[in-house]
């Protein structure tokens, strides 16, 4: 039998297990088995509203109980477990079962795969991505609740990076309490620079925070580095000497590819930015390792780093997969 481990229960990986579980069969002799770590997936994309809304934020956690159709979960299956180790020669992964407590056990198993899929994803600030080292649903609703609490009490808002998350941030902000006073601050000359948007694109995203009374900086970075969120009123100030009265300061920025696995694997195969190296098909950018790819956030590849292209990655790369399991079952 064949087998597909798939690291990361994600937009990229969980897309990917999906679409195996709907291509594949019992007769094509092959199992899929996804080590995820949490024991829920977190939608990400909802956590500026969850920021604001106490009812919205009860939607965010979604167990895998459903994720895999019932007819496929005789060979997809989702292991509650944490990715420690690949041993590329002997095609294996070693992992930490993780039990109902959410902790990993003492001891490592291994699991031998004929194809390996590492959709880790990337950290972020807490509590737009879950803390990578505390994952569990308490302790994510209950950082939910306390930018909840502040965001409520503040007057003056502001949001250090005008990103995707930092303007969505903001309308959120806005949408919920239109007479706070919220600012974007982005380093760079242009909001969400990231990625290759239109001009149209730009011309009414500018007019949409015009119309909620956001104010946006641009081209200017403030004087000291934020770890995280803070919740303290303070006068902070840009390195163009603009000043910035603020009661709060939510930082919508730090992604930071997870590229553990492969660091300790191949250091060669990461970027200095942390991202994982590999080629147009997202395979890893070297021959010898032909049969491990990445996906998503983990990876250099230059789509945006963004949930839709994410899953599109997971899609592409299943029916990859399924094509070749399928032949050689020929």
């Amino acid at each position: 039998m064949m087998r597909i481990v798939i690291v990361g229960g994600g937009q990229a990986g969980i897309n990917c297990a999906q679409n195996l579980a709907k291509t594949l069969t019992d007769a094509d002799n092959t199992e899929v088995v996804v080590l995820e770590k949490s024991g829920h997936f977190y939608h990400t994309l909802g956590a500026a509203r969850a920021c604001v809304d106490a009812d919205y934020a009860k939607s965010m956690f979604v167990p895998y109980d459903n994720a895999i159709p019932k007819k496929s979960s005789g060979f997809v299956r989702i292991k509650h477990a944490v990715a420690t180790d690949i041993s590329p020669d002997k095609k294996e992964i070693s992992f930490h079962p993780i039990g109902a407590d959410d902790k990993k056990s003492g001891k490592a198993e291994k699991l031998h795969f004929d194809y390996l899929v590492l959709a880790t994803g990337s950290t972020y600030t807490v509590p737009i991505k879950q803390d990578p080292n505390d994952y569990t649903r308490a302790t994510t609703e209950s950082k939910l609740q306390d930018v909840r609490s502040e965001i409520e009490k503040a007057g003056k808002v502001l949001i250090v990076g005008g990103g995707a998350v930092g303007c969505e941030m903001a309308g959120q902000i806005k949408a919920k309490y239109p007479d706070k006073n919220v600012t974007i601050l982005e380093a760079h000359s242009e909001l969400i620079s990231r990625n290759k948007l239109s001009d149209n694109f730009y011309s009414k995203l500018h007019a949409a925070l015009d119309a909620m009374k956001v104010n946006v900086i641009l081209g200017e970075r403030l004087t000291e580095r934020l770890p995280g969120n803070s919740f303290e009123r303070r006068t902070l100030r840009t390195d163009k000497g603009t000043e910035i009265e603020t009661d709060i300061q939510l930082l919508c920025g730090g992604f930071c590819p997870v590229s553990d696995l492969i660091q300790d694997m191949d250091p060669s195969l990461v970027t200095e930015q942390g991202s994982i190296k590999v080629n147009e098909l997202l395979q890893l950018d070297n021959e010898k390792y032909s049969n491990i790819f990445a996906l998503g956030d983990s990876s250099n590849h230059d789509t945006p780093k963004m949930a839709f292209w994410a899953a599109d990655q997971g899609k592409f790369l299943a029916a990859q997969l399924a094509a070749v399991v399928q032949k050689k079952q020929d």
